[in-house]
């Protein structure tokens, strides 16, 4: 890059998210209950955004969530995901269909959750940004939207 030309900082708050397909939260309910029929859903509005993959991905990037020290018992898997779902409680990103989860196999942990356009459920790691969709050995029994 040439010395007179400024790098462009990219951060989360000046990103815009592409999705503007609504999807109702009794819904994307029956949608969760298809991946995960044993869960318990709980939904805080009436509808949601669906993810756009590539907004998601991208707002990772920028994000700091997982470069936070690990912290057995005080800043652990849950305050990752609590965290991770705070970042993206900002105008224009917090009506995504994004929230928390937890796993009780292969065992008992705390990540996110999102259902993006094609109508699929992805984990999100927050202590590594890994965006998950092989979700045969996980089970999940809780998903907080």
């Amino acid at each position: 890059m040439c010395w007179w030309i400024k790098k462009k900082v990219i951060s989360p708050e000046t990103l815009t998210p592409k999705s503007t397909e609504k999807i109702t939260c009794a819904e994307l309910t029956s949608l969760l209950k298809n991946y995960v029929p044993t869960a318990q859903i709980i939904m805080a509005d009436n509808w949601k955004y669906l993810c756009h993959y590539d907004d998601i991905a991208l707002f990772l990037a920028q994000d700091q969530t997982n470069k936070m020290e690990w912290i057995e018992e005080t800043r652990d898997c849950d305050d990752f995901a609590f965290r991770l779902k705070g970042q993206f409680s900002i105008p224009s990103w917090s009506g995504l269909a994004l929230g928390i989860c937890w796993t009780t196999e292969p065992y008992s942990h705390a990540l996110n959750a999102m259902v993006t356009e094609d109508m699929k459920l992805w984990l999100i790691e927050p202590q590594s940004d890994e965006i998950i969709d092989n979700l045969k050995d996980i089970k999940i029994r809780l998903i907080l939207m």
